[in-house]
């Protein structure tokens, strides 16, 4: 089976998953990106989907995988690839951003460790995720070879861990991201699920299912946004409904998009390279005095359009692709 045979919009929805990413790169957490007010507009509408942005990124990785997945005869061919387009760019890229975080002028954002070792052994900036994803890909590459997911039953049961291990697992070094890969684990197993078993249910039952989650999910969330509730973390039933809700949703209501499908298209290098682009147009606007609204504006196009073209740049010799986009 080939990818474009999912009968769904999966690389507009990508490219959706990619603008709500950068968006809030470029607004930033409290003290960093634009240093917009805790009740700006700005931040409000960021962290609205705070518990859909990176959950769908994740769905989307499931949903893909599962059209092609570990078996256990070629477990260390996918290993070798999972490497080198996780691994490869992920020592390359947070090396880069490092090094420019801790010495360019009018640089903020994530606070860079003071030893370089730890920005590959522990969470750093959005490279996190890498670290996450091929710990996600590992666990199930594993399930998969062992056959463990075959079948309904034993997928349930896989499921059934997953959500328990997002809502109970902690560890306080969290190496490798380890807390975000238990955080993120059923969402990638709920897109493997679409793909493997979504003839068993009808598109109706399921529409209607993710749509009432994400219905409840968000107004659960917007209460706590409120001030009504207290705040839901990742590790919530709340984040669940609203990341697997709000991703089967999404996946259905998707339409056909020139510019999502193009961004989509590049959804990697954006996600690798964004905050590069993002930031430098967002510091010569500040430095410029540009109001608010155009940092936003310009910073996000920057952001999407910046890792775009050095995509295409990369593709000049072979190494580069590997190590800035982990292209072969």
């Amino acid at each position: 089976m080939r990818k474009n045979m999912l009968p769904y919009h999966v690389v507009e929805l990508r490219g959706l998953a990619c603008i709500l990413l950068v968006a809030y790169h470029v607004v930033g957490i409290p003290g960093a990106g634009m240093q917009v007010a805790d009740g700006s507009v700005y931040r409000y509408a960021t962290d609205s989907f705070e518990l859909i942005r990176m959950p769908l990124f994740t769905f989307i990785s499931g949903l893909v995988y599962a059209l092609n997945p570990a078996t256990g005869d070629r477990l260390s061919t996918f290993f070798v690839k999972k490497l080198r387009r996780l691994g490869f760019p992920f020592l390359v890229v947070s090396t880069l951003f490092y090094l420019l975080q801790t010495h360019a002028p009018g640089a903020n954002g994530t606070a860079a460790p003071d030893s370089m070792w730890r920005i590959y052994v522990f969470s750093y900036a959005h490279f996190w995720y890498l670290q996450a994803l091929f710990l996600i890909f590992t666990g199930v590459a594993l399930l998969d070879a062992l056959h463990a997911m075959d079948r309904p039953g034993g997928f349930v049961l896989a499921m059934a861990a997953a959500v328990v291990m997002c809502l109970t697992v902690h560890v306080d070094s969290n190496v490798l991201s380890v807390n975000e890969a238990c955080f993120l684990l059923p969402h990638f197993l709920l897109g493997v699920g679409v793909t493997r078993f979504r003839a068993m249910v009808s598109r109706s039952a399921m529409v209607g299912g993710a749509a009432a989650a994400l219905a409840i999910g968000v107004a659960l969330h917007q209460a706590s946004l409120w001030g009504y509730l207290p705040h839901f973390g990742w590790n919530s039933g709340v984040a669940l409904l609203c990341g697997m809700g709000g991703a089967v949703t999404l996946l259905h209501a998707m339409p056909s998009g020139r510019v999502f499908r193009m961004v989509g298209a590049s959804s990697y290098a954006i996600y690798l390279h964004h905050a590069l682009f993002a930031a430098g147009a967002r510091v010569v606007l500040h430095r410029l005095d540009a109001g608010d609204g155009v940092i936003f504006c310009v910073a996000l196009i920057a952001g999407l359009i910046g890792p775009m073209v050095l995509e295409a740049l990369a593709q000049i010799r072979p190494w580069t692709r590997v190590a800035l986009v982990g292209k072969a």
